[in-house]
């Protein structure tokens, strides 16, 4: 009886699954008890064709860097394919893969809550202007890091809340990386 051979991950998968144990292991290394953490883990969950968002994207990585963010604040998916990894935050959010571009933006030191903000399809920079949620977001970030404050999305336009299925963080990366680990 012929078998059925296994797949092979992509190179999607390859990439994002390299980014998500870096990631892991460098929030499993940030001190919890930094007095003023910055305020802020986002994830970029996108596809390749989503050039908008990833432009919305590498503003955030500026923003970031000018704020003195760390590697473990800021992470992408899906920008050289739609890989396992994002679709498993997808889940995580409960969304489907049709609801990429998204934003998750997830409040520190709390990291139990998680909002997400739909982010433009494609190439569609007309709508890159100044009323866009993720813009709103990032001001509200920018003014949380330069006050050292917590970062308060509950009326922010666009952003909807969402517990973690694996209750915070770094359950539900956890609970990516054993299920992607645990995968042929």
């Amino acid at each position: 009886m012929p078998t059925t051979p296994t797949p092979q991950p992509t190179p999607a998968d390859r990439h994002d699954l390299d980014k998500l144990t870096r990631w892991k292991t460098a929030l499993d290394a940030a001190p919890n008890n930094n007095p003023n953490p910055f305020p802020t883990c986002a994830i970029f969950l996108v596809s390749p064709d989503d050039r908008a968002a990833h432009h919305i994207f590498r503003q955030y990585r500026a923003a970031f860097e000018e704020l003195g963010a760390n590697f473990h604040h800021l992470i992408i998916f899906g920008q050289h394919g739609i890989s396992t990894t994002a679709t498993t935050f997808l889940t995580e959010l409960d969304l489907e893969q049709d609801n990429i571009p998204q934003l998750a933006i997830v409040p520190l030191p709390e990291a139990t809550r998680v909002y997400h903000i739909p982010l433009p399809k494609g190439d569609q920079t007309e709508e890159l202007n100044d009323n866009q949620s993720w813009r709103e977001i990032l001001t509200r970030i920018r003014a949380a890091a330069a006050n050292q404050s917590p970062l308060t999305l509950d009326r922010a336009t666009g952003a909807h809340p969402r517990a973690f299925r694996h209750n915070s963080l770094t359950g539900a990366v956890d609970a990516a990386l054993q299920n992607l680990n645990a995968a042929p």
